[in-house]
């Protein structure tokens, strides 16, 4: 192989090797990082289904924070909540609380939490969960799925849960700029190789 295309040829590779481990760098790289967020909690609420004017159930929605990794279950709030005698009658009723979710990079967003009491002899608290939310930081989409939760029965007394989220994350747009980037690179390629073609012709014909 003559000296000139040989040179030609591992020039070319190497440029070859940097576009594809840069297109590889910007598609994955931003799924090994992790982003920290809070949750504000939301004020107590008092008396759920009370109809002996005796201020119970009580729930309490404590704040919270962590790290969002990929593929894992994080924790958002914990929750407190004391049962005792508010009614007569059995019965069930609905209803929800809100707070805010901060994620480090994105704007925050509001999470609506709806649950259901069950009044008896036992009280049960139900979350049933399937709320999401969707924060992009960065070339990365982090999505937060609610879990579902059930404390109790309650029969009287002050009971701890935690309320959880599934959390999933997927490059927001890595592959049309990997292909961008990888196409970009195959023409500076073609242009280099030509270059050194016309430089290679023009010293033989001296």
């Amino acid at each position: 192989m003559p000296i000139a295309a040989s040179r030609i040829f591992v020039a070319s590779s190497k440029l070859a090797v940097a576009i594809v481990a840069g297109a590889a760098l910007l598609a994955f790289a931003s799924n090994a990082n992790a982003v920290t967020f809070s949750t504000s909690g939301a004020g107590t609420m008092y008396g759920l289904g009370d109809t002996l004017h005796t201020q119970f159930d009580v729930l309490q929605v404590d704040s919270g924070a962590g790290s969002l990794v990929a593929n894992t279950t994080i924790q958002l709030n914990k929750l407190t909540f004391i049962a005792g005698v508010n009614a007569l009658v059995p019965a069930s009723y609905h209803h929800a609380f809100s707070e805010t979710v901060t994620v480090a990079g994105a704007a925050s967003q509001t999470l609506n939490v709806p649950f259901d009491l069950h009044i008896d002899y036992s009280d049960t608290l139900t979350i049933p969960g399937g709320q999401r939310l969707s924060f992009l930081v960065g070339d990365s989409l982090w999505t937060l799925v609610l879990n579902g939760l059930t404390i109790g029965p309650n029969p009287g007394i002050s009971q701890i849960g935690h309320l959880t989220a599934q959390v999933t994350e997927t490059a927001a747009t890595p592959l049309p700029a990997a292909i961008l980037l990888f196409g970009s690179g195959l023409g500076a390629m073609g242009l280099f190789s030509r270059r050194r073609r016309i430089r290679a012709s023009a010293a033989g014909a001296v």
